[in-house]
């Protein structure tokens, strides 16, 4: 069976103000032959899981790029992954939840947890114990035979925040996702070749982002996508302020050609 991804949330942290009210916060579901991994875990997402068709307590892996809130809501989904656990004793797969994320924030997620579940003296319960997995420059995991998980450091706010895009190695090829960056050498590896690249575009047309925060804008993404030449590309975390054609075309003045468009919540793509 192909591999599947399904674009659970492609818009950003606020809804309501934009051309896509409808769209989510960022969040991809991965189906590997039945391995399913989440790129980022924002608000909601179990739910947005079930709309697809899937039961999230079977998702075993999960890659936090950085931690802003529209990112990784992950002590809700790690309750109701435990919840699931306890109240179901015949899937102990249920149980099992890998979650890997830049080290900085592997070290600080303690004080997190202990924050929403002091009664349990921040420990996780019995049934349920998620194991973490420290990302940095470098960092290459395998997450089942011949599917390996890479990490590479990215800018984002300000250079202040412990970030990182991911490459995803299959037999079906290759899946990079940017989370929130700067043009930078790790995005660029990240996505070098990439079958598919979800790119995030964050900026508008002709935003000059002199505090230097860290968002790609139309061109931008021409720019990283010059030097990487993935074969295919997919634009989320953006609120829709320009049309689609024109940050196409801004993308194409960059100097990329390939296949470019914008996502929408509940897109689905095949690798085969």
């Amino acid at each position: 069976m192909p591999l599947k991804i399904i674009a659970l949330g492609t818009g950003v942290c606020s809804n309501g103000f934009c051309s896509f009210p409808e769209r989510y916060p960022p969040g991809f579901l991965i189906d590997i032959d039945g391995v399913l991994m989440l790129f980022d875990c924002s608000e909601g997402i179990r739910y947005r899981v079930q709309q697809a068709g899937y039961d999230y307590g079977y998702v075993q892996h999960v890659a936090i790029s950085h931690s802003h809130p529209d990112h990784a809501a992950l002590p809700q989904f790690l309750q109701a992954k435990s919840c699931r656990r306890i109240f179901a004793d015949d899937h102990p797969e249920f149980g099992v939840c890998d979650v890997y994320m830049p080290t900085e924030l592997v070290n600080g997620f303690a004080d997190v947890w202990r924050w929403h579940v002091p009664e349990n003296e921040g420990q996780y319960w019995r049934e349920f114990t998620p194991r973490f997995v420290p990302m940095g420059e470098g960092s290459s995991v395998g997450i089942a035979p011949g599917i390996i998980l890479k990490s590479f450091p990215v800018y984002h706010a300000f250079g202040k925040h412990p970030s990182v895009a991911y490459r995803l190695e299959t037999p079906y090829g290759v899946i990079a996702y940017s989370g929130d960056s700067a043009v930078c050498d790790g995005l660029i590896e990240a996505a070098r070749n990439a079958t598919l690249f979800i790119c995030e575009q964050g900026f508008g047309l002709g935003y000059n982002d002199v505090m230097k925060y860290g968002h790609l804008t139309p061109t931008n993404v021409g720019e990283v996508c010059v030097a990487a030449e993935p074969e295919h590309v997919r634009l989320v975390h953006y609120i829709g302020l320009d049309r689609e054609e024109e940050v196409i075309k801004e993308i194409r003045r960059a100097g990329f050609q390939g296949d470019v468009s914008r996502a929408m919540d509940m897109d689905v793509w095949t690798l085969e």
